[in-house]
């Protein structure tokens, strides 16, 4: 996962501006890690967004700035684009400290964005689920025969089951430490 920790690296790094061979390795595969990840968190985002119209504009601008983001951060890690120098042969690569600070705030609020909006969709279908629940309770108090019970109380605990799937993966969701 990605985690603010390999942002931080990446903005804090040495400001050295000549790195060695291993040190560029790093900074691109950090760089690359980051495109990656934020790649396929854009990809949930996009489909979460295709499900739920009403949120599809949002959270496709949300998504589009995520990727943007991450290619920023790939592109200001790539070594491939890095010159070396004359008189040691090391090469001087990611200088624009500014520009890798602009994309990991972009990134950083855009992923916040998308977790935002998604959650808005995970409590809209939790307040669905319970509501279904008080109305099939309200018609289970009501029942006039043993048949209609057991018929009512099935679909009761069908929708129990859903709420309870639904409140449970919420409450599994716990921030990375």
């Amino acid at each position: 996962t990605l985690r603010v920790q390999t942002i931080t690296t990446l903005i804090n790094h040495k400001d050295k501006p000549k790195k060695s061979e291993r040190t560029l390795a790093a900074i691109h595969r950090v760089g690359q890690a980051v495109s990656v990840a934020v790649g396929r968190f854009v990809a949930v985002g996009e489909a979460i967004a295709t499900e739920n119209q009403e949120l599809k504009d949002e959270m496709g601008q949300a998504c589009f700035e995520a990727r943007r983001a991450g290619d920023a951060i790939a592109q200001l890690t790539d070594v491939g684009s890095a010159v070396p120098s004359q008189s040691d042969g090391r090469v001087t690569v990611f200088s624009d400290r500014t520009g890798m600070v602009k994309a990991a705030r972009l990134l950083l609020s855009s992923v916040t964005k998308v977790l935002v909006l998604a959650d808005r969709i995970v409590i809209k279908q939790i307040i669905t689920s319970r509501n279904k629940v008080l109305v099939t309770l309200d018609h289970l108090e009501r029942v006039s025969t043993f048949q209609e019970f057991v018929q009512i109380f099935s679909q009761f605990g069908n929708e129990m089951v859903e709420f309870a799937h639904l409140t449970g993966d919420r409450q599994n969701v716990r921030p990375e430490g």
